[in-house]
């Protein structure tokens, strides 16, 4: 496993720790958009606090971007707490280090990606970054301390990062789709509010993180200037990570 690290660290990139809700919680309740989303139709949010009711959500562990304002520090302290009643009372499990292969049927079609670890230290959001992670528009300076606010003292993460890679043969998504048959379903449900469907598999055998490993490695020369992944969505949530 440690020359599968090693292989994965090259192309920045490391198997995430995954926390995944309890046997018996409701998944359709407890996930939810991303908290950046619809953040100038609160009437979303209304229903989303009515579907999920009293239940274990990732709605009490984020903080809408519809809410947010100067001071959400009490906010902000109810949030840390419920995360840390979630993983006290084990309503969140750790199923080890490993990739997720997610599918998400929606009406549009079938989307695939693949859960990550990105290394904070191989990303610039500077306009003339040479790294292997670079932003795709302007990061706002200023948007930067709310969101470093809301991970002080926060002991679960729950990114919306996303970011996206030059695959034009679709050499790794068509791989795990090859192979999805045999890997571990983890989970398979519907999603609220028209979101479609989502089903994820673990994906941590060696030979299938040595091969993961082998194609980024090759997208990443493709282009001659070590530049690998772009961050699509989430650039401000990444930028308050790595500071």
């Amino acid at each position: 496993m440690e020359i599968c690290k090693q292989a994965l660290a090259e192309v920045g990139v490391s198997l995430p720790s995954i926390l995944l809700p309890a046997d018996g919680i409701d998944l359709h309740r407890f996930s939810v958009i991303a908290c950046d989303q619809f953040t100038a139709q609160p009437e979303y949010w209304q229903d989303v606090e009515d579907i999920v009711g009293d239940a274990c959500s990732t709605l009490r562990i984020t903080l809408p971007e519809v809410y947010l304002s100067e001071n959400n520090d009490a906010d902000i302290n109810r949030i840390n707490t419920i995360m840390r009643q979630y993983l006290d009372k084990r309503l969140l499990v750790d199923i080890g280090e490993t990739f997720v292969y997610l599918r998400r049927r929606t009406s549009a079609g079938v989307r695939q990606g693949l859960v990550v670890a990105l290394d904070l230290e191989q990303y610039d959001y500077a306009k003339d970054a040479t790294s292997m992670i670079r932003a795709t528009e302007g990061t706002i300076i200023d948007r930067l301390p709310p969101r470093i606010k809301i991970r002080s003292g926060a002991p679960l993460e729950t990114p919306h990062i996303m970011v996206l890679i030059d695959d034009r043969e679709n050499r790794l998504m068509s791989l795990l789709a090859d192979q999805k048959e045999a890997l571990e379903c983890l989970y398979d449900f519907t999603l609220m509010k028209g979101g479609g469907h989502s089903t994820g598999y673990r994906v941590d055998a060696p030979s299938q993180l040595l091969e993961i490993a082998r194609i980024l490695k090759g997208l990443k020369m493709q282009g001659g200037d070590n530049f690998l992944f772009a961050m699509g969505d989430g650039n401000h949530s990444f930028a308050a990570a790595k500071a």
